[in-house]
């Protein structure tokens, strides 16, 4: 991290990223242990290299803008690794993604709504990806293959919670299927940005995009069903002044003691289950 933030060499910077990088999907649990701690409260940040410039030769120049993007998208990698609780497209920690998707149906909404929301951010810095004419550069070709591998990992986490959204139908509340729908349209925007970075991906992609419409149209015609009934009638609306009035309004009953049910039949859990990062070495301290 220190060679990362001292050189001025375009392509210096952007081995450290790819060695950055290579630990997240191939490195040994106490390297990834080190690159899990992020600097949420203040630090430094090495990966933020929004200032580098290489202005020795036109290559460097435009080598450079691929350095500051691939720091801002090791960046998102990192938070959203974190909120998921494991790697993305990580061998060594396969363990903990299989244990969390398989624990996925005792998530609460809201945690499965913030994960989704941070796998979007990470498909949203992936779309700003450079156009550049250093495409056929050997470091940028070990960029896009590992950014490829990364993709492929966020739509099958993204995939495993919107079906899970989908067994939720009937016990997600009208904000929460406005949350959800505004998060699968983000994602469905940059569906025609994603489509030629990955052409080659094609055939595992078309599935996932379908599986994304249809859960968002039964998400909007849910929420449609629901603005519908919430609207109060207008005897409601005078029977209901006229409680306001001499009551001064009331504080409903607690339901924090009911259990959500699914359409399917699954409870949620109050609590989901976390998979933390031990945060032993402070690499971003």
């Amino acid at each position: 991290m220190d060679r990362l933030q001292s050189t001025r060499d375009a392509s210096v910077a952007a081995k450290c990223l790819i060695t950055v990088h290579h630990i997240v999907h191939r490195g040994s649990f106490i390297l990834q242990d080190q690159l899990s701690v992020y600097p949420a409260s203040g630090g430094r940040n090495y990966l933020n290299l929004s200032k580098f410039r290489d202005e020795t030769t036109p290559l460097m120049w435009e080598l450079s803008s691929w350095v500051r993007w691939y720091a801002r998208y090791l960046e998102s990698l990192l938070s959203t690794s974190r909120v998921l609780g494991y790697f993305l497209c990580s061998a060594s920690s396969a363990q903990e993604k299989e244990r969390a998707e398989e624990n996925v149906s005792t998530f609460a909404n809201s945690d499965l709504l913030k994960e989704l929301d941070s796998l979007v951010d990470l498909i949203e810095e992936t779309c700003k990806i450079p156009d550049s004419l250093c495409q056929d550069n050997e470091l940028i070709r070990t960029v896009t293959v590992f950014v490829s591998e990364d993709y492929l990992s966020a739509m099958e986490a993204i995939l495993i919670r919107v079906r899970e959204f989908g067994h939720r139908l009937s016990c997600l509340s009208f904000g929460e299927l406005v949350e959800l729908v505004c998060a699968l349209r983000r994602l469905e925007r940059f569906k025609e940005r994603l489509s030629p970075l990955f052409s080659h991906k094609v055939a595992a992609s078309e599935g996932f995009w379908i599986a994304v419409a249809e859960t968002r149209a039964k998400l909007e015609s849910q929420r449609e069903a629901g603005s519908v009934s919430a609207r109060p009638s207008s005897e409601e609306k005078r029977v209901g002044a006229s409680e306001s009035a001499r009551f001064g309004g009331r504080i409903p009953m607690s339901s924090s003691h009911d259990s959500i049910r699914f359409s399917s039949g699954r409870i949620v859990g109050l609590n989901r289950y976390h998979l933390p990062f031990q945060e032993s070495v402070e690499l971003f301290a």
